[in-house]
């Protein structure tokens, strides 16, 4: 089963360079490009409905790591995969949506995720 997964980044290079990456793999990733300042960015993410979403943790692309919030509000079952070609590791960010009705309920959650 082939995994969608989309580039998120307006800069060629680093997509380019993930996807020669994923080239050998083509049986399993299906690799879907959207660039970040696309007005219809998340509309196309939600189309794609992707397992994950690469974008770039370098300094110069901080204007895509604003888009984080937006990601894990939008799609919160998705892999967030933030990647630096020069840098090892790389960070992935998941999220988990959870009733809370007492306090008590938020702090078990805490404790449960520092343990």
């Amino acid at each position: 089963m082939q995994q969608q997964v989309v580039i998120l980044s307006d800069h060629s290079i680093f997509s380019q360079g993930v996807a020669s990456r994923f080239s050998q793999y083509p049986e399993r990733v299906q690799l879907h490009f959207v660039n970040p300042q696309d007005d219809d960015s998340f509309d196309r993410i939600a189309v794609i409905e992707p397992d994950a979403v690469i974008l770039s943790a370098s300094e110069a692309d901080m204007k895509e790591q604003c888009t984080l919030c937006d990601l894990v509000s939008a799609f919160p079952s998705i892999r967030i995969i933030r990647l630096a070609v020069d840098q090892d590791p790389v960070q992935v960010i998941t999220s988990q949506q959870t009733e809370i009705n007492e306090v008590r309920d938020l702090l078990d959650l805490i404790v449960e995720q520092s343990e």
